[in-house]
């Protein structure tokens, strides 16, 4: 097996990557890569550029892949190797990529480097303390299936929203989101490039996205996204990101734009929703109970200091 680094900037290496990433995602059922690596390998212009490390056999066949990209002062990794219950990934390619990124990274001045493990990548713990990573952060994610009586009272609860309109609300958004996701390693540091990746993106809604304005000040906001069916799960909504401006704290405002979100997705037809968030976040944790969700499955960010 070869460890090789190709160029991100280069297209026909870029589009080797993504279609040996789509190909293990059929093969796995559910997505990859998070949303924040997909769109930066998607992107030619990504600055800086991901470092995108390949597992090569003796034909040139790709057998494995690891992408590194920054957020804030830190860098995040994800490893794409096939493999199932019957016949797990190849632990020897996995260290391999893993090594070959922490030598990158390294080189390249960063503090941090975090490797998400999803539970579906459980696999993978050995391999993350034989290397050094320790456990950083637990990402929880919640899920509720919602009927016409839960409709009804969510209706009742939320506040006024109106559509995203793109070349109009970038800034005010821009503005809360990074102000209310301050000490967030990867929500807190959005720039309007960030933005327009998701606004770009082939699964964007302006309906979805939600935003409460009081006088004449955006207040909070309610982002939501749709997951087409996989091989695990049906059509899913997704409450994709919420936040209130801490000056307007304390006033309900998150359960109301959660509401106004959750009914917007019942009446696109989606019952069944989901969202993520941080186990230590027990403010939300319970006000996301309140409006009916529960634990589904957790992730862990496991970091390694370099």
């Amino acid at each position: 097996m070869r460890i090789t680094e190709v160029d991100h900037r280069h297209e026909v290496a870029r589009r080797r990557v993504i279609a040996f990433c789509d190909g293990v995602a059929e093969m796995h059922g559910h997505g990859i890569l998070s949303d924040h690596l997909r769109l930066e390998l998607e992107d030619a212009t990504t600055d800086p550029p991901p470092i995108l490390v390949l597992g090569l056999d003796d034909h040139d066949g790709v057998r494995g892949f690891a992408q590194a990209s920054m957020a804030n002062d830190t860098s995040v990794v994800e490893l794409v190797i096939p493999g199932t219950h019957e016949a797990p990934p190849d632990r020897a390619l996995a260290e391999g990529l893993l090594r070959a990124v922490v030598e990158r990274v390294h080189d390249g001045g960063a503090s941090e480097l975090t490797w998400w493990l999803r539970s579906h990548d459980h696999w993978y713990e050995t391999l993350a303390e034989t290397l050094g990573f320790v456990e950083r952060r637990n990402l929880l994610q919640l899920r509720a299936r919602l009927d016409s009586h839960d409709r009804d009272r969510l209706a009742a609860m939320r506040v006024s929203t109106r559509a995203f309109r793109i070349g109009v609300d970038e800034a005010d958004w821009l503005r809360v989101n990074n102000t209310a996701f301050a000490s967030h390693g990867e929500q807190g540091s959005w720039d309007l490039e960030t933005l327009h990746r998701r606004l770009n993106s082939d699964w964007f809604d302006p309906q979805g996205f939600l935003l409460h304005h009081d006088e004449d000040q955006l207040a909070a906001f309610c982002w939501t996204k749709v997951h087409r069916p996989n091989g695990h799960d049906g059509a899913l909504g997704e409450i994709y990101v919420i936040a209130v401006d801490p000056s307007r704290a304390g006033r309900g405002l998150g359960a109301a734009v959660t509401a106004a979100g959750l009914v917007h997705l019942f009446d696109s037809g989606l019952p069944d929703v989901m969202l993520f968030v941080d186990e230590t976040n027990t403010a939300a944790r319970a006000m996301y109970a309140g409006l009916g969700f529960v634990e589904h499955h957790r992730d862990r960010a496991m970091g390694l200091a370099l």
